[in-house]
């Protein structure tokens, strides 16, 4: 499975310990969002982790618009945990946090960094019922996208995510936005 995010989302520029978000009420997925909601669906997932190829691939971007693409279908609830910049003590405590929700009744879609700079993320992926692979497209090298996959394990991934490689400007914007307080 593999699905192209067209739609420019915006950066999460919040800190890099753990947040949490739920979905907006009532959006309306793109056809091609809801294609990608409905494939993941097949998987039966309650905890799914999102994970970027690459150091910089747009993994939240993945996370929202998987939110984006959940959101019509309320029941059971989502949410998106931003496990970013996360210490490797505090893994295996997200792990269990993210198991209570999912036995609350939860689904859950935990966002973390690339395993290959950030290896305390890997218990994240390792726990999770199926993975989704973040790909930016010009940027993401074949050795990185392989090393992800051996990682985690090639059969835990439900597919991949492609998103364009973002334009100078949207890499100037990006950038101012993280030097604002």
């Amino acid at each position: 499975m593999r699905y192209t995010v067209r739609a420019p989302m915006s950066a999460d520029s919040s800190p890099p310990s753990p947040t949490e978000e739920t979905p907006p009420a009532s959006a309306v997925p793109s056809p091609e969002l809801s294609r990608l909601w409905f494939a993941l669906d097949r998987r039966a997932w309650s905890y799914l982790v999102v994970v970027p190829a690459h150091p910089g691939a747009p993994a939240q971007d993945a996370a929202q618009a998987l939110m984006e693409a959940g959101s019509p279908y309320p029941e059971p609830p989502l949410r998106v945990v931003d496990a970013t910049g996360i210490e490797p003590a505090g893994a295996p405590r997200m792990v269990l946090e993210v198991r209570r929700r999912v036995e609350q009744g939860e689904r859950v879609i935990v966002v973390i960094d690339s395993l290959l700079t950030h290896p305390a993320s890997l218990p994240l992926a390792l726990a999770a019922d199926t993975a989704l692979l973040v790909v930016t497209l010009g940027e993401t090298d074949f050795g990185s996208a392989r090393k992800t996959l051996e990682l985690v394990g090639e059969d835990r991934f439900a597919g991949s995510v492609t998103f364009p490689r973002p334009t100078k400007k949207q890499k100037r914007a990006d950038a101012a936005k993280k030097k604002k307080p």
